[in-house]
């Protein structure tokens, strides 16, 4: 297992620790024949919020004004030395999500960060419910880092876990 390196989006927001709350659209496709959100398309709204939060643009779309990662991880997209992969996704429903013009608010945190993987839980939530009394879904992604060449896992260097761990929060129980 190598060690992945600590750079960091250099502007990146300083925020405050806790949770992200990122507005994520809700498209009309992702309506199934009784007009809710579509299981399958609750996972694409978990995987636009991931995205948003860790992912760095490459530097080109930076400079065309891309938004930066509220909390970038040390990788980028096709052709990085570093790649990430799903090693596992849990979802629970909740209730019925219909089209929202106004979208959702997905809010994530990191339950735990571990040598080469990363805990993403998820809240999907909508404006009108601001404290996550009553979300859509709850859910949990197991992303690891991993060489894009090799597929060996990448150990998390202490910068990046220092600068991760301003987005951790406790774990979501589960109905087992």
């Amino acid at each position: 297992m190598s060690t992945m390196p600590s750079h960091i989006a250099v502007d990146a927001p300083d925020l405050t620790p806790g949770p992200l709350d990122l507005p994520i659209a809700v498209r009309w496709t992702d309506l199934d024949a009784y007009g809710h959100v579509n299981n399958a398309a609750v996972v694409r709204l978990l995987e636009e919020a991931r995205i948003a939060a860790f992912w760095q643009p490459p530097a080109e779309q930076l400079a065309l004004g891309a938004p930066q990662p509220a909390a970038a991880l040390p990788i980028s997209g096709a052709g990085s030395a570093l790649s990430t992969v799903i090693a596992s996704q849990r979802i629970e429903y909740a209730r019925p999500l219909g089209h929202r013009r106004d979208g959702v608010v997905v809010r994530l945190w990191l339950s735990r960060i571990g040598g080469a993987s990363l805990s993403v839980d998820y809240l999907v939530l909508t404006r009108e419910d601001p404290e996550g009394e009553a979300p859509y879904a709850r859910a949990r992604t197991v992303v690891v880092m991993v060489d894009a060449e090799t597929g060996a896992p990448v150990r998390l260097e202490q910068e990046t876990r220092r600068r991760l761990e301003r987005f951790t929060g406790e774990p979501l129980r589960f109905r087992d």
